[in-house]
């Protein structure tokens, strides 16, 4: 073969090349879009799948109606798949983690609070916040949610924290105060989560949350507290245990204008 075979040969395998990155290429203003909308459904708690089987249709429809079908068929550029909303979903949170952890290491100091709570599956969670100081202002923002495996005792507690930390490239000594609440778990002298703290910085400061103050507070109120509340409880249990009850309820709270119609069963 001679030289220009090659050079034709050659051309036509770029032009291929620069055909098929066009067809696959998706714009920037489509993906801006497709983040911006996975950013929503995020924020509502709503189903990845909603984009796909009603928010893009209905845009359509509308943008049909009032742009013409051209605009229409422009928006089915926008990548709106389930697992494409997912991934949108995970590129966000792994974005500001990293925001965030680059705040901490830039500001040396911060203040952590911990707690243990258990979602509708009866999974143990564990959950962080953190404050820190940023520029010239005190910031406060969620930290972390770890699901807890086995037990939920101080020193699990402590592994599972000190492993996200270690994972984010940040120490014990540069966490300033503590707060927590004040089961076992937490405040145990040998094998609780405070100790285990101490045990890496003994300087660290620690303290119990006021919301779980005020909640042992109300459990030891006052006795003609308790009996005024306990009656209260026990009239609401009696109206929504009762299905006629309740309907009667609802019907006098409508009469009366208020503004909920129904009852919360109460426990102790």
């Amino acid at each position: 073969r001679n030289l220009a075979y090659f050079k034709r040969a050659r051309d036509l395998n770029q032009r291929q090349q620069d055909r098929l990155l066009d067809c696959v290429k998706v714009s920037e203003k489509a993906m801006e879009a497709s983040y911006m909308l996975a950013e929503l459904i995020a924020k509502q708690k709503k189903p990845h799948t909603i984009a796909e089987t009603l928010i893009l249709p209905a845009c359509k429809k509308i943008a049909g109606v009032m742009l013409g079908p051209d605009t229409a068929n422009e928006l089915s550029k926008v990548q709106l798949s389930d697992n494409t909303i997912k991934r949108r979903i995970d590129d966000m949170s792994e974005d500001i983690e990293q925001h965030l952890t680059e705040k901490l290491q830039a500001s040396g100091r911060f203040s952590l609070q911990i707690d243990k709570s258990t979602d509708i599956s009866g999974a143990a969670q564990l959950l962080a916040n953190v404050r820190y100081v940023d520029a010239d202002s005190i910031k406060e923002t969620f930290f972390f949610c770890k699901e807890m495996e086995s037990r939920t005792t101080g020193e699990e507690i402590f592994r599972v924290t000190n492993n996200y930390l270690k994972e984010n490239s940040l120490t014990w000594n540069m966490c300033v105060s503590l707060c927590t609440d004040g089961a076992a778990s937490m405040t145990g002298r040998v094998k609780g989560f405070i100790a285990k703290v101490r045990a890496q910085n003994p300087h660290i400061v620690t303290n119990h949350c006021i919301l779980h103050r005020e909640a042992l507070v109300a459990k030891t109120m006052p006795p003609e507290f308790t009996e005024a509340l306990n009656q209260a409880v026990q009239m609401v249990n009696y109206i929504i245990s009762r299905p006629l009850k309740s309907r009667l309820f609802s019907q006098l709270c409508a009469e009366m204008g208020a503004d909920h119609q129904s009852l919360i069963l109460h426990t102790e």
